[in-house]
């Protein structure tokens, strides 16, 4: 439907344009010019472009400035959560040496063996 709404615009302004002739073409084309050859139109332009560059500059600054906190706030709120979660799944502490081994070897690691079975599968 969108192409079709688009291909009906297309013809419709291919009739308009071919019978107001080439004369509002051109006069508009010069219009154009003329207004970007402006020397005001020109000032402001550039005047625009150092605005938009001096403030991507200043955005990077302060990206990089606050990357560092942001980065460690998220990794303590991450391992705050893991520990949450784990103590939730009846884990203990992180740091516990007794805790079970979190390798794919581990028959709580899933895979195709049978319930109650103590050989792990060969790879």
């Amino acid at each position: 439907m969108k192409k079709f709404i688009f291909l009906a615009g297309l013809g419709i302004g291919f009739v308009i344009g071919s019978r107001a002739g080439r004369g509002p073409y051109e006069s508009l084309e010069r219009t154009a010019r003329q207004v970007a050859d402006d020397p005001e139109v020109q000032r402001r332009a550039a005047q625009a472009k150092e605005t938009a560059t001096r403030v991507a500059q200043d955005t990077a600054s302060t990206v990089k400035e606050k990357a560092p906190e942001v980065a460690s706030s998220v990794k303590g709120s991450v391992s705050g959560a893991a520990d949450s979660a784990k103590e939730r799944l009846g884990g203990g502490d992180s740091d516990d040496q007794g805790a079970a081994p979190s390798s794919s070897d581990s028959p709580s690691a899933g895979g195709d063996a049978q319930v109650g079975d103590d050989k792990p599968l060969s790879s």
